[in-house]
């Protein structure tokens, strides 16, 4: 999991949810990592390295059946960042393309990609390297030779509603874990440029009027 907003912590909920062995989510706020493993994930901050390399490492730490030293990656990974994605190397950089590509690294041949971070048609403030109409270099190659399906965009959120309500009610999913601060309607403002800033902690507001 690449992204740890609220849709990716709850995203990496959810895979936990569904019995995912292990969920790593790669971020680079502090806060973030820290709610991630308070859900039961694997956190890795990118501010410490190659996070494909992190990742690798971690796996191979936890002792690998052998026969299986050449399949160090994952068998599912999620773009939950989109066109905005920062350089790893240059914090304060914009680089649309450095999500899919560690992804195409990390995971396993056969394996799949789910991207839920937003790709826009239209992008009035392009990235050095990007395009105004949203046209991306990808390296398709490289999930062609490894057998990867990729998916994009949106659920049919309607399909779930009725079963999450009951997980919910059922005490079995708790999105609520997501939330770090509460507020009235007139500190949404600044809870709004904090999040937009990444700072303070916040992740995830609730307003209550």
């Amino acid at each position: 999991m690449f992204g740890a907003g609220t849709i990716g912590l709850l995203a990496a909920y959810s895979a936990l949810i569904k019995g995912a062995a292990e969920v790593y989510v790669v971020d680079s706020v502090s806060e973030r990592l820290d709610k991630a493993a308070e859900i039961g994930a694997v956190p890795v901050d990118y501010r410490q390295g190659d996070p494909v390399e992190q990742i690798r490492g971690l796996r191979q730490d936890r002792g690998l059946a052998p026969g299986e030293e050449a399949m160090r990656g994952v068998e599912a990974g999620i773009d939950a960042v989109g066109f905005q994605a920062r350089d790893r190397l240059k914090h304060d950089v914009e680089n649309p393309g450095q999500i899919v590509g560690d992804l195409a690294r990390l995971v396993n041949p056969s394996g799949h990609l789910a991207v839920i971070g937003v790709y826009a048609e239209k992008d009035l403030n392009p990235a050095p390297e990007g395009n105004v109409d949203g046209r991306l270099t990808v390296p398709w190659g490289t999930f062609f030779s490894k057998g990867i399906s990729v998916r994009f965009g949106r659920t049919h959120d309607r399909r779930y509603t009725v079963l999450l309500r009951d997980m919910v009610l059922s005490g079995r999913a708790r999105p609520s874990v997501v939330v770090t601060h509460h507020g009235r309607l007139d500190d949404a403002p600044g809870l709004y440029r904090a999040f937009d800033r990444r700072a303070e902690g916040v992740v995830k507001a609730v307003l209550r009027p």
